[in-house]
């Protein structure tokens, strides 16, 4: 299971063999310290030395993150990369950077084509958009330059969110923007999609590949471009459609779980909340991959960092994720 601290001044005690979640000397949780398998610290919460020292020694991850969403880094437990690993990545040869920079962005036009075309029947914007989107398959497969190909990546993730207008305008959805968030959905978004960097960058970390070094994205200081490259694959199946859902189904409100704030709008406390469960409810989901195989979003995401490293050694193809008509 995942441990997420919320609750602002408490603190992660370990306890004959429990973790105990404590605030002004009351216990609000506590579980089988062998149980947790990662711990998420949101804004202001403490881990004691011993709980602390336990976990890394357990091989269990934590993730420090402010509370709208910003991902500081991890403690993980120690452990030398490969060598040979990260030479291969350092050395990779540009043949294979643009291989794999194609795999993910053709991973996320699938993705974004198979999502809208659920909302084409009854949105003819929709429609038009998609229209355009297809003549962009083959318009990758030809690119020859790394700088062409983040130019259609551009271009995908410009029509996709322009043709979510449509279905998602009752909640204030008038296209992609951040810094700060301007409307419910995108706050959600943006805060989805910081937990979902979290997760992939625990994946990179775990196979012994360095975050910054990458294929697709460009590389620039305290940037972990190859896990916004990995991620790529999961934004639309993973955070996307949770957020869709939680807002038509009404179980995100705009209302009620959202406030406005620092000029933007942001989600509140019962907010990350409500997005948070969802978010890992959505990672114990299965996810079918187009190789044919079916595992929790959870897995797929560490099994494609795997197969990430073994094609930097060039060791097989990569196959990327994208979602799959039923």
């Amino acid at each position: 299971m995942t441990l997420h601290l919320t609750e602002q001044s408490a603190a992660l005690r370990l306890r004959q063999g429990r973790l105990l979640v404590e605030l002004d000397q009351q216990i609000l949780t506590q579980m089988p310290a062998r149980k947790v398998r990662c711990v998420v610290v949101w804004g202001n919460v403490r881990l004691t030395t011993p709980a602390l020292t336990f976990l890394l020694r357990n091989q269990v991850p934590i993730l420090f993150n402010s509370l709208d969403g910003a991902f500081y880094g991890a403690a993980v437990p120690h452990a030398l990369a490969p060598a040979a690993r990260l030479r291969a990545q350092f050395n990779a040869a540009s043949s294979i950077r643009l291989r794999l920079a194609k795999a993910f962005v053709l991973s996320k036009l699938c993705s974004s084509q198979l999502v809208l075309g659920r909302f084409a029947p009854r949105h003819p914007s929709v429609r038009e958009i998609l229209a355009q989107l297809e003549g962009l398959s083959a318009k990758l497969e030809a690119a020859t330059e790394l700088d062409r190909l983040r130019g259609y990546e551009g271009i995908i993730a410009r029509l996709y969110y322009q043709a979510l207008q449509s279905p998602l305008s009752p909640y204030g959805f008038t296209g992609r923007n951040r810094r700060p968030p301007r409307d419910p959905v995108n706050a959600a978004l943006s805060y989805g999609y910081a937990l979902l960097l979290a997760r992939v960058q625990l994946a990179v970390h775990s196979v012994g590949l360095h975050p910054e070094v990458g294929m697709l994205h460009a590389e620039s200081r305290r940037n972990p471009a190859l896990c916004l490259d990995l991620i790529e694959e999961f934004r639309v199946p993973v955070i996307d459609l949770t957020v869709m859902r939680a807002f038509m189904q009404g179980v995100l409100k705009p209302l009620e779980h959202f406030e406005d704030k620092a000029h933007g709008i942001y989600l509140n406390e019962a907010g990350r909340k409500v997005l948070i469960r969802l978010f890992e409810e959505r990672l114990t989901q299965e996810a079918t991959h187009p190789a044919g195989w079916q595992r929790p979003f959870a897995a797929t995401i560490e099994h494609q960092a795997q197969l990430l490293a073994a094609a930097l050694m060039q060791r097989g193809e990569y196959l990327p994720y994208h979602l799959l008509k039923p």
